[in-house]
């Protein structure tokens, strides 16, 4: 009788154990950290990455929070798909064009004169994403898409009018498509990343740069370039990732907080406030006397034009890899739609 006593007593204890650390598994607070190189004045901290962490916190009732590392503490743009993999930061802000041959199918939106804004950019990819996409981030989470406006061309001291007056500058670019499109008109393409722009410019390292407008308030170029020449040349795709690991780790009601914040729309409304930015940023630079230019319509014609050969080496290059000539189909279909 003593013996069954202290088995029952032994089972009550041993089940008190198995609920109590699933109840008290399930109340502890789980802390994500999400990191991107940008200021805290960026459109996208303010209207993106801190939305985002709200709402997380808000339909977990606190039990899952999102901490954000602004300004490159724990990766830059070249670092952070490294700072994910690697667990440095749990989610991380990557722009695929800074990371060359590591999302080579998204390469795709680094061609000129494909896009008008950010807003249909980031919409191209959302249609398109499970059939051309998927394979690219397959080694990731994927939180949601957006980008950046469309790149103008900003200079200190000579003004572009023309596709000739690009002939000799020394002018930085973001991407492979700006940096071909340089080398065409005659200019010296410098590759380098956006945080680099300011002191770059002031030093006279390069004569101007492409960027889009959002660019002249948040890296404070007004008062730094002098001319902008609007060209609408190319966007710049931009995607927030999650370690897998730590994805495949989350309890179920954190993975489904952070689906539910994270719709399509989120990305798009995320690339409609920098589209925004872009247009108030232009407003900005005419109240501050940057002179305005831009290409009649026939260079225009001519430069696109000269251009459309990227998009066949594009394909020639990728072809032994992927169903690059329909995925770039895809892409100009879906951009016309």
């Amino acid at each position: 009788m003593r013996k069954l006593v202290l088995l029952s007593v032994s089972i009550v204890c041993f089940l008190s154990v198995i609920v109590c650390s699933g109840v008290s598994g399930f109340s502890e607070t789980l802390e994500l950290k999400l990191a991107h190189f940008m200021p805290t004045m960026h459109v996208q901290h303010r209207m993106a990455f801190e939305p985002f962490a709200e709402k997380v916190a808000e339909l977990t009732d606190g039990k899952v929070t999102v901490k954000i590392y602004p300004g490159g503490t724990l990766g830059n743009p070249k670092t952070m798909v490294d700072a994910i993999s690697n667990g440095i930061t749990d989610i991380g802000f990557v722009i695929p064009a800074y990371v060359r041959g590591r999302f080579q199918r998204s390469s795709v939106f680094d061609l000129p004169f494909l896009f008008n804004d950010a807003v249909q950019q980031t919409e191209v990819m959302y249609e398109l994403f499970d059939k051309d996409f998927a394979e690219d981030y397959k080694q990731f989470k994927v939180l949601w898409f957006t980008a950046a406006p469309m790149s103008q061309v900003f200079t200190v001291k000579q003004p572009i009018a023309s596709a000739a007056d690009f002939k000799g500058l020394k002018i930085r670019t973001g991407n492979a498509a700006e940096t071909e499109g340089v080398k065409m008109l005659g200019g010296n393409p410098v590759g380098k990343t956006v945080d680099e722009l300011n002191i770059m410019l002031q030093k006279g390292v390069v004569d101007g740069a492409f960027t889009a407008y959002s660019a002249l308030n948040r890296y404070k170029l007004i008062g730094v370039v002098n001319h902008m020449t609007e060209l609408n040349y190319s966007g710049a795709l931009m995607v927030v990732l999650m370690n897998k690991k730590k994805w495949d780790s989350l309890p179920d009601h954190a993975k489904k907080a952070i689906d539910q914040a994270t719709p399509p729309s989120f990305g798009v409304a995320a690339a409609r406030a920098f589209d925004y930015e872009d247009l108030e940023n232009f407003k900005m630079a005419i109240t501050n006397g940057i002179a305005f230019h831009t290409f009649s319509k026939e260079e225009k014609e001519n430069l696109r034009a000269g251009t459309m050969g990227m998009r066949d080496d594009w394909v020639a290059k990728n072809e032994k890899n992927m169903p690059a000539r329909q995925i770039l189909d895809d892409v100009v279909g879906a951009a016309a739609e």
